[in-house]
């Protein structure tokens, strides 16, 4: 981690760490959003540049001014997965009691970010903790202000289903973009050898959980009152062929060892 850069925070944390992964952000970059979370003092934030070729990095050393955020610079652009595996271990050697991650399209509300971090204070922390992690879920429902295209709805949908039998749980929504663990000993275990999957770190994860005699990951899936889609995807046709070899690498048992 020898090319960590900006503000460190304190030594240790009492709320939970939110690792960000950044590449390319300028175009859709929102300082407010971060200001407000930042503000609220109810997270922490570490935001991964993933070796971006624009300005993403000069925008979030201006968001790392405050004392509750802190910026990780990877020197290539390593995809998402591995983004976040640098930052979420760059993160727990502060000892926060929970880290997570969080999409930098800022399409979830900074209000429901908030909300379930407070929620998983309560079921995640302590030593009577109740699950190992929560996983936001972007379900449409009455009364709910959930804004997803459609095409990209069907596809999460399939990918949902072809993976559930792989990593045992029946979970909606598996690629949002909002998760949080329990910050102890097994997930250091877990994130300790890179990812072999681009697109399906969260599901490595559970299947590296179960693999290392964890027994199965207990998850609280939480439905979020707000979620909207945002332009700017990384993922792009030229990048179908890699998603679908992640999947037959997961199906063939290669990955979460």
């Amino acid at each position: 981690m020898d090319d960590a850069q900006g503000p460190r925070k304190r030594s240790s944390l009492d709320v939970p760490l939110i690792v960000v992964p950044c590449f390319n952000e300028a175009g859709r970059w929102q300082p407010e959003y971060w200001r407000q979370l930042l503000d609220s003092g109810d997270v922490a934030l570490l935001f991964v540049d993933d070796g971006s070729t624009d300005t993403t990095w000069e925008l979030i050393s201006a968001t790392c001014s405050s004392a509750n955020a802190a910026c990780l610079r990877l020197p290539r652009n390593v995809g998402k997965g591995e983004a976040l595996r640098n930052g979420l271990l760059f993160g727990i050697e502060d000892r926060p009691p929970i880290v997570g991650f969080l999409d930098a399209d800022a399409a979830f509300p900074s209000g429901e970010v908030r909300r379930l971090s407070s929620m998983s204070r309560d079921l995640l922390g302590g030593e009577s903790y109740l699950y190992d992690a929560l996983w936001s879920s972007r379900v449409m429902l009455a009364g709910r202000d959930i804004k997803r295209l459609a095409a990209r709805h069907y596809v999460g949908r399939v990918i949902a289903t072809a993976l559930a039998p792989m990593h045992g749980h029946e979970i909606y929504d598996t690629q949002s973009g909002f998760k949080l663990f329990r910050s102890d000993r097994r997930l250091g275990e877990c994130l300790a050898e890179p990812f072999a999957t681009r697109w399906f770190p969260d599901v490595e994860l559970l299947q590296r959980w179960t693999r290392r005699g964890f027994g199965q990951m207990r998850i609280w899936e939480e439905p979020v009152t707000g979620w909207r889609d945002v332009g700017g995807s990384k993922m792009n046709r030229s990048q179908y062929g890699q998603l679908l070899r992640d999947l037959r690498g997961i199906y063939r048992g290669r990955v979460g060892r």
